[in-house]
């Protein structure tokens, strides 16, 4: 027997951009019925409609941008990132060169399971390269953008704040190569095309009421 409720469910879970409006109330719901029923299984579009009425009652609030409103929006250009293989030796020249830096937070620096990424102007990025032998560098990109959104504590347990910066960006056409988001910061690297209007995007969201 085919679990409406539990197709339905699934078929938005799988959707984000449904789900939000869906629980913001902004969508037709018999429309997005018959969708369901024309990529789905469902041929009852009473149990489809009733499906969908219960899942708006039972779903997550839409997430709400007063975290975003105070939180601070920096833009960067002529960014490098440069991506090396994890090893011991990569380890060792990436804690010798940070050392020496004159300040710390000219750089950002991820370690993944298998790669270190570093990400900061395009001089010192390069400067790193310089250390590291071809066959230890995965990736070198330079000339890129990034935006950094330094939030209050609260972020930490605010559902949705990331799923909804991503998706402004996303509905605007703008391909994220790579976010990092830890404690209050989230990074996000882009090409430095799309870093103006990104901006843009985040900040007019920020004095939206």
């Amino acid at each position: 027997m085919v679990n409406i409720a539990e197709i339905v469910r699934m078929y938005i879970n799988e959707n984000p951009d449904i789900k939000d409006y869906l629980n913001r109330g902004i969508i037709n719901v018999s429309a997005l019925a018959r969708e369901i029923m024309a990529n789905t299984q469902i041929n009852d579009f009473d149990a489809a409609m009733a499906a969908l009425k219960r899942y708006k009652a039972n779903g997550l609030p839409a997430y709400s941008s007063e975290i975003l409103d105070r939180s601070n929006l920096e833009m960067s250009s002529n960014i490098s990132l440069i991506v090396v293989k994890k090893s011991y030796d990569s380890l060792k020249i990436i804690t010798g060169i940070v050392g020496n830096l004159k300040k710390l937070n000219s750089i950002n620096l991820v370690e993944t399971k298998n790669c270190f990424s570093i990400v900061g102007d395009n001089d010192t990025i390069k400067g790193f390269a310089n250390f590291f032998s071809d066959d230890q560098i995965i990736q070198f990109r330079k000339d890129l953008g990034q935006l950094t959104i330094i939030s209050p504590e609260e972020i930490e347990k605010t559902k949705g704040y990331i799923n909804f910066i991503t998706l402004l960006l996303y509905r605007a056409g703008i391909n994220i190569l790579h976010i990092i988001s830890f404690y209050s910061d989230t990074i996000i690297i882009l090409d430095e095309k799309d870093l103006t209007n990104a901006f843009k995007i985040i900040s007019a969201k920020m004095v939206e009421r």
